[in-house]
């Protein structure tokens, strides 16, 4: 597989796992339905706070990876995109390391579970890329 081709999926569907998130900033009833799951009907202003300002820092910095990807398809050696790949996969296996950990134990903090499957999926195909992908 073509790495620039897992680099642009990843990118895709590293945008939609972003996506309730960054909804989450515009709208205050998607924000209302995320954060029912983990403060409950009434969350306090902390509570508020704190959530606008998890969302504000992770979205950008997921939004700034985003790019890291695509700004990546400008290389053309083989080795030189095999190595960020390997790179990439680190970065996206500790993002979806804390989701996984959460749904395996059960303990009610993990993404639902479609996201978690699109970030194992991701870095599989990072994982993968620095193995054997082309140019």
């Amino acid at each position: 597989m073509k790495i620039k081709t897992i680099f642009t999926t990843v990118a895709v569907i590293t945008f939609l796992q972003l996506l309730p998130l960054l909804l989450s900033l515009i709208n205050p009833d998607f924000k209302a339905m995320l954060m029912l799951d983990i403060f409950g009907d009434s969350p306090s202003a902390d509570a508020l706070k704190f959530f606008d300002n998890f969302a504000m820092v992770l979205g950008t910095l997921i939004l700034g990876l985003i790019f890291l990807l695509i700004g990546s398809m400008s290389f053309k050696d083989e080795a030189i995109l095999r190595r960020l790949c390997f790179l990439y996969s680190v970065v996206w296996g500790f993002f979806c390391i804390p989701d996984l950990v959460s749904f395996i134990t059960n303990d009610g903090m993990a993404a639902p579970l479609p996201v978690v499957i699109m970030g194992i999926f991701s870095y599989g195909l990072l994982l993968y890329g620095s193995k054997k992908g082309t140019v």
